[in-house]
């Protein structure tokens, strides 16, 4: 990581050439394209297409072309959104500065390993990359999908980018949890839909499921990071609401996960056994309870919610692989 120092307004320079290995891994960090549970409701989309449909040939190269559109929005959103932070010294705050225990080189800009006018272009290209194999995925198809599925592809772009930017939805009071919500469940409904034709119940809680689990994830990280994003004027939960709404709406987020898989089962889209696939992740997420709003430790719930998503993508993927391959 090539060294840095803050400079007047709470970032960082680069104090050395970073190596090509340095710039390398500074633009995978940018990209966010290790964090894999960006990619969960694409998998998800894929397991609950029916199986005469998903192995296809003209399905198989859709979805192989959505998830290089999803790597590409997601590469476009979080460098944006990192362009920002590094702008406004609200990520100098959130990890240079005080006790965060977090690690510096997650910001390539920051850490000075990838230059800002680098990182614009390289927005420019995911942003690209991501209409491109959107095109590419809807011409496999033959241009036949409903105009649900364009509109939702084309909106998981357009919405993600004014995250930080654009529109800033994130300044304004519940943006940031609407727009990860709804980037989130669109990951799965996008490709889902252009595949099928049609929506149904499975795909629907799943999408609703996982929106709910990134937003958790996200909600306990925003309570660590309350004096940049405040100094920055980003409305979030975290920086807007007193502790006790706070408390308040963490607990309506695990307990609407529950309340959904449990009205994903009794209507049947999965199977009754899923409420023991899905126990760990539930179990996790009350902990998160415990550990976020009861002992302030916002990064270990964060920590937690995310394993947490990770076994619930089993919990959930699990049954609709059963499905998969006895349907």
């Amino acid at each position: 990581m090539a060294n840095s120092s803050p400079t007047a307004i709470g970032t960082a320079v680069p104090s050395r050439t970073p190596s090509l290995g340095e710039t390398l891994a500074g633009f995978i960090r940018l990209s966010k394209v290790a964090v894999f549970q960006h990619y969960f409701g694409w998998a998800l989309a894929w397991i609950l297409v029916a199986p005469s449909l998903a192995t296809r040939a003209d399905v198989v190269v859709a979805m192989c072309a959505f998830l290089v559109g999803s790597i590409g929005i997601v590469g476009a959103t979080c460098a944006l959104d990192d362009i920002v932070g590094f702008r406004n010294g609200s990520d100098a705050v959130n990890y240079l500065h005080g006790d965060t225990r977090r690690d510096v080189r997650r910001k390539p800009l920051l850490s000075g390993a990838v230059s800002e006018r680098s990182a614009v272009i390289f927005v420019i290209g995911a942003a690209a990359v991501a209409l491109i194999s959107g095109g590419i995925a809807f011409h496999a198809l033959d241009w036949q999908a409903p105009i649900a599925a364009y509109f939702i592809y084309v909106a998981g772009l357009v919405l993600s980018m004014q995250y930080s930017a654009g529109l800033r939805v994130s300044y304004h009071r519940g943006g940031a949890e609407f727009i990860l919500f709804a980037a989130t469940a669109c990951g799965l409904y996008a490709p889902y839909v252009a595949v099928t034709g049609r929506w149904s119940g499975s795909a629907v809680s799943a999408g609703v499921l996982l929106g709910l689990w990134m937003v958790m994830v996200s909600s306990y990280s925003n309570m660590n990071d309350i004096v940049g994003d405040r100094g920055v004027g980003r409305k979030t939960l975290a920086t807007t609401a007193g502790p006790q709404l706070i408390t308040a709406v963490l607990y309506f987020l695990a307990f609407a996960s529950i309340a959904t898989t449990l009205f994903a089962v009794r209507r049947e889209y999965f199977p009754w056994w899923t409420l023991l696939t899905m126990l760990p992740a539930t179990v996790l997420h009350l902990r998160q309870l415990a550990v976020g709003p009861a002992k302030k430790d916002w990064l270990a719930a964060r920590r937690l919610g995310l394993i947490a998503y990770n076994l619930g993508f089993l919990g959930i993927g699990i049954p609709a692989l059963y499905l998969f391959v006895t349907g």
